[in-house]
């Protein structure tokens, strides 16, 4: 039956399918104007999906900020002086950025079982691998060898670890209600964004010849997208 339609409609007037195609390129090409691609945190997951629901209800408890994901593989040891100078450099390098809120290291983890003190002074003044007189060998596997910290901020095998850098909230948007200016504050921020990730980006090519450094996170995701 579907042979007989196509002879007999398309093959028989290919002109007046012609003509019908030619109009319906045109009426998709004069609305695609209005099309928008919104590549925002949330459109990159399903609506409907529970770990979005589960992240809308944990940001609105706890004010959860986006953040960026690096990842970090000196050359040298991790815990050599070198590998360590370089991580807390760039850690202090992102946090100048005037869109950062704060930068969360290797170097800021707690340390509990890195000195002789009691428990009680250990929680009161806890130690990090970039406290003075801080065994860094013995700090370092304590934090390899933790549950909570493990393949968290460092890999299993110690060699590379994880930087979080978490950006500051943009509340202007909550403020807006008219539908143009929402759409003109969105392309702002999109523009931001994308110019917020080539900053990152040129800070991490200074420290390529130290190790491999990897960018990753939903607004780096985003930008991409729109790039």
């Amino acid at each position: 039956m579907f042979a007989h339609l196509y002879q007999n409609i398309v093959l028989k007037k290919p002109k007046a399918i012609f003509i019908l195609l030619i109009v319906a390129l045109l009426g998709f090409g004069y609305f695609s104007k209005n099309f928008r691609l919104d590549a925002s945190s949330d459109t990159l997951l399903i609506e409907g999906d529970p770990d979005l629901k589960y992240l809308r209800e944990v940001t609105e408890r706890y004010g959860a900020k986006e953040f960026l994901v690096l990842t970090y593989t000196p050359k040298e040891a991790m815990t050599s002086e070198s590998s360590m100078n370089n991580l807390l450099s760039l850690k202090y390098k992102i946090q100048s950025l005037d869109w950062v809120h704060s930068v969360i290291t290797l170097l800021d983890i707690p340390l509990l079982r890195s000195s002789d003190e009691t428990l009680t002074e250990r929680l009161k003044n806890f130690s990090t691998l970039k406290s003075e007189g801080i065994d860094k060998e013995r700090g370092f596997n304590e934090i390899l060898n933790s549950p909570v910290f493990r393949n968290f901020v460092i890999s299993e095998d110690g060699k590379t670890t994880g930087i979080i850098v978490n950006l500051k909230k943009d509340e202007g948007l909550k403020e807006l209600k008219n539908k143009k200016e929402i759409e003109n504050y969105k392309d702002a921020l999109k523009k931001k964004n994308h110019e917020n990730i080539l900053e990152i980006r040129e800070i991490i090519k200074t420290y390529n010849e130290v190790g491999k450094i990897h960018l990753g996170g939903i607004p780096m995701i985003a930008d991409d997208m729109m790039s």
